[in-house]
């Protein structure tokens, strides 16, 4: 019989001191408390606390959104034995976020149980989908995820490159004669919505994904990555008919160029269209002065990764990436 776990959820986002979010937050990221309630973590783990916190200002991000879970010892005293801390984001979804289990595994149960009443709470604020990111040797997290109603979307592979020190020859990134770009507008909307839905025929690219959310959350999602810039938006226009996009988007944190979608739809696969996006992306990256241009992909869309190596890019990590519908 599992263990029966008192839930709290802190009020605000935290601050100096040992308010609930901060507790929360050490718990995170150095494992549950011990049994008299103290910290496990020392030095390291508030330094990590301090840039987690610096990034979560620097990108607008709630840290607040948690659920710890309290357990009760024989003589009495409380300790956080585990938590999940989602995180809200743009096109109703969110990121969950929990203790390294493989590091902990006594917080398995308890932070289930955070896991479980983060998604209630998570279903109750009217979010479509929630992820969660992990490491691939995280066993422990993953069962624990699957545990409470998360499934298995990807293996993921971020890759970068540096931006070539000279924009791409203009013949390289030119498309056939019966192919246009726009731009993204309001008067444009339409047809990205209708290039990202044909994008998902048929798709390698985190197919489960394709039909989770709508397409107007999706775009919504889309335009929450980095800092959205119409002008770095672009669909491919075969005559009326919509063949693709691309779009791109501005990592201030790293002065990075982050691909954030580029999708064709099924007809137009196989032409060299997404080879020419991507000699585009480089000189974007190129002519704005980038430091960095950065992608994640489904490790198992073979020809997508074949493309990025192509262009440049190298593999940096792996994650393994869950979903739930909500």
């Amino acid at each position: 019989m599992k263990a029966v776990y008192r839930l709290e959820r802190p009020a605000q986002e935290p601050s100096e001191g040992k308010d609930l979010a901060l507790r929360g937050l050490r718990v995170l990221m150095g494992g549950p408390e011990r049994e008299d309630g103290s910290a496990r973590g020392g030095a390291e783990e508030a330094e990590r606390i301090e840039r987690f916190l610096a990034y979560a200002k620097s990108a607008q991000l709630e840290t607040r959104r948690q659920v710890l879970a309290f357990e009760k010892s024989d003589d009495g005293r409380e300790r956080v034995a585990g938590m999940c801390l989602w995180v809200p984001a743009r096109g109703k979804s969110a990121m969950l976020f929990a203790p390294p289990l493989s590091e902990y595994p006594e917080s398995a149960d308890a932070t289930q149980a955070a896991i479980v009443a983060a998604l209630a709470d998570a279903r109750q604020a009217g979010l479509g989908i929630v992820q969660a990111i992990l490491e691939p040797s995280d066993a422990a997290g993953k069962t624990i995820f699957a545990a409470a109603g998360l499934a298995r979307l990807a293996t993921l592979a971020y890759m970068e490159r540096k931006p070539p020190g000279s924009v791409p020859d203009a013949a390289e990134m030119e498309l056939p004669a019966e192919y246009r770009v726009e731009h993204y507008r309001p008067a444009t909307h339409g047809l990205f919505r209708e290039a990202i839905e044909r994008s998902y025929e048929g798709t390698l690219d985190c197919p489960l994904l394709a039909g989770m959310r709508d397409i107007e959350d999706a775009i919504e999602g889309h335009k929450g990555v980095g800092i959205f810039d119409a002008a770095m938006w672009s669909v491919v226009l075969a005559g009326e008919k919509v063949a693709g996009c691309l779009l791109l988007a501005e990592i201030p944190q790293r002065n990075g160029l982050e691909l954030v979608y580029l999708g064709l739809a099924p007809e137009a696969r196989g032409k060299g269209l997404g080879r020419i996006l991507m000699k585009r992306l480089l000189a974007v990256a190129t002519r704005r002065h980038f430091d960095v241009a950065t992608l994640a992909v489904d490790a198992g869309n073979v020809s997508a990764v074949r493309l990025y190596r192509r262009c440049g890019y190298a593999k940096v990590a792996e994650r393994v990436a869950m979903v739930a519908r909500l």
